[in-house]
């Protein structure tokens, strides 16, 4: 039975290709998906620079090797790291003894230490290339992924977060806009841009995409200078994406709804790349970079989850104080000790179990969405979308809890929806099978219409294309599997009903790139100036549970954690971090355990 089929017969086609996808853009701006955290920052650079998305650029074209097609058309194959040392290795007065097939080999390494990476992170000189580090802003000019759509829009709502623009459906180049982050006006107007494009002018028109001019001087690292000059045998910044609308060119300037975890990334990224970004050598700041960007994201895609709970269950989203992460409990031992493993891995596995919710909770909002658009009684009283849909969302939210005078009317419609569907199917009472009989009980049920439709349509919907989908983007938000990222994932067998399964046991960990990051960012005051501050152990404790949700020396809520455990974590954590040199105590009092910083700049040196 080809339940989508009957289902589309009474939604319509066209409502139904709609509701079939994981993504809603007004709470969370992005695809669900898995996506790379590392390849984020050069299509960020990009909008920064040019004010538009990015399309095709020349890095395949100039660096791969030709050859024909099916159809005798010339095509150029995906580059290899051998592929670009070649390359490079012909300009003689950049690189100047690294022509024969030592010198290749020996600048091939060097290519794969500072600048590009395999796909897989595979070694070798002959894999295909997956990105290029971000060491400079000309690396903003190879365009890896080929398809920026594979990043699932978030370098696109990581540039609206920054851009912090209050009005309009598009990120605009405006000079009125008071932020660190313009876009489209030159190196010297972003904060990101003048970090990264240093010795960068532009000699020309500022729309024209070879107008980016590199300063030849002595004061730039071989990891920066190698990248530039792959970027200059490309010839020009990539052209800007186009399709059939301007939906794919421009930035949209849409926000996800969890504001509060929205400023406190803006905060974050802000001040480390102000204070942090001169003084730090570059691979650090990358990695560093990368783990505000991870907890960040992570704190925004599960405080949205949160709220939109909350929205379900009382038809309004929460205030933005009243907004909360959600909780894991934190193994500072990063595996090592079992017992804290275990507790952390029961926190992920809690989450999860409530997790699998969600989908329905997107789907019931797609649903309302289509429906109070469309209706002519909500027309004049639409809230806007952009840049935040929270009024729109709340709008949703009371006419789901039948809160809205005009409630009845879509509530009305979408039950008799449920009950034509669900007699269309019930007529092959002799075919009726387990799924079929699911889904009909559903259909019946006493359940808001608006939810018993969703729950039905997500229950045909494959899981590949729904629930998996907002696990890989959960595991990529935490950097599942990289060594600086916040999950970690361990094979574990579990016996059910005498049956032994393999299954996946994942724990929140702390890496030291991400303490690193943390003790940096929260030595520095959100006030102008971005000046020291006193903090303490007890205190960086409190802000990791209160700003991201990451539990300690306490148990997270609904769980119970032996208080030797929690004694135990503390103590692993302050000697992680006095291994570190991020920690050091002026006596055994608590209050005066203080954390200190590694980087520091030339006034402070001499302070």
């Amino acid at each position: 039975m080809n339940f989508k089929e009957i289902f589309s017969n009474h939604l319509t086609s066209g409502f139904m290709n709609k509701l079939w996808t994981s993504k809603y853009f007004p709470v969370l701006p992005i695809t669900p998906q898995d996506f790379y955290i590392g390849s984020l920052l050069n299509p960020i650079l990009y909008m920064f620079r040019w004010g538009q998305r990015r399309g095709k650029g020349y890095f395949r074209e100039k660096f791969g090797k030709p050859q024909l097609d099916e159809k005798g058309r010339t095509i150029y194959g995906l580059p290899t790291i051998e592929d670009v040392a070649e390359r490079l290795s012909e300009r003689e007065e950049w690189f100047y003894g690294f022509s024969s097939y030592t010198g290749k080999a020996i600048l091939g390494d060097l290519l794969l230490t500072f600048c590009l990476e395999n796909k897989n992170h595979y070694l070798g000189r002959n894999e295909q290339i997956q990105r290029a580090y971000p060491t400079h802003y000309m690396s903003s000019w190879i365009d890896l992924p080929y398809k920026i759509a594979n990043l699932r829009h978030v370098p696109e709502m990581i540039t609206a977060i920054l851009v912090n623009q209050n009005k309009g459906e598009r990120i605009e180049a405006k000079s009125d806009i008071r932020t660190h982050f313009k876009v489209a006006s030159g190196f010297e107007d972003n904060a990101l841009l003048r970090l990264f494009g240093r010795q960068m002018t532009i000699n020309g028109q500022i729309t024209d995409l070879s107008s980016d001019t590199f300063i030849e001087e002595d004061e730039i690292g071989i990891d920066e200078l190698m990248i530039i000059r792959i970027a200059q045998i490309c010839g020009q910044a990539p052209h800007h994406a186009h399709g059939t609308d301007d939906g794919s060119r421009y930035i949209p300037n849409q926000k996800p709804i969890a504001s509060k975890a929205v400023d406190y990334f803006r905060e974050d990224f802000n001040i480390f790349i102000r204070v942090y970004g001169d003084i730090t050598p570059r691979q650090t700041l990358l990695k560093m970079l990368e783990c505000c960007l991870s907890i960040n994201l992570t704190n925004i895609y599960l405080s949205t989850v949160r709220m939109l709970f909350e929205w379900e269950k009382k038809g309004s989203l929460p205030s933005r104080q009243d907004q909360k992460p959600v909780t894991f409990f934190v193994d500072c031992s990063s595996g090592n000790d079992k017992k804290l493993r275990t507790y952390s891995e029961e926190s992920v596995a809690d989450f999860l179990r409530i997790f699998e919710r969600f989908p329905i909770v997107m789907m019931c909002l797609r649903i309302l969405d289509e429906k109070v658009s469309n209706s002519k009684y909500f027309r004049n009283e639409l809230p806007e979308k952009s840049p935040d849909a929270t009024e729109f969302i709340n709008l949703l939210g009371s006419v789901l809890r039948e809160n809205h005078p005009q409630s009845n009317r879509i509530i009305d419609s979408i039950d008799e929806l449920c009950a034509a569907i669900e007699r269309e199917i019930s007529e092959n009472q002799e075919s009726l099978d387990n799924e079929s009989i699911s889904i009909v009980k559903i259909l019946k049920g006493d359940e808001n219409p608006i939810i018993k439709l969703a729950e039905a349509i997500c229950r045909i919907m494959p899981r590949d294309i729904q629930m998996n989908q907002y696990l890989k983007a959960f595991s990529s938000c935490l950097m599942l599997g990289e060594s600086h990222g916040l999950l970690m994932k361990r094979k574990t067998s579990k016996t059910l009903e005498g049956k032994t399964r393999r299954t996946d046991a994942q724990s929140i960990v702390l890496s030291n790139t991400m303490l690193d990051f943390l003790v940096h960012r929260h030595l520095r005051k959100e006030a102008q100036g971005n000046a020291r501050k006193i903090l303490s152990l007890s205190e960086f404790i409190r802000i990791l549970k209160d700003r991201y949700g990451l539990y300690i020396d306490e148990s997270p809520p609904a769980m119970s954690i032996s208080s030797d455990y929690l004694k135990l974590n503390r103590q692993i954590l302050e000697r992680r971090l006095r291994d570190l040199g991020l920690l050091i105590s002026v006596n055994d009092a608590e209050s005066m355990k203080l954390l200190r910083e590694r980087f520091k700049s030339k006034e402070e040196t001499n302070d």
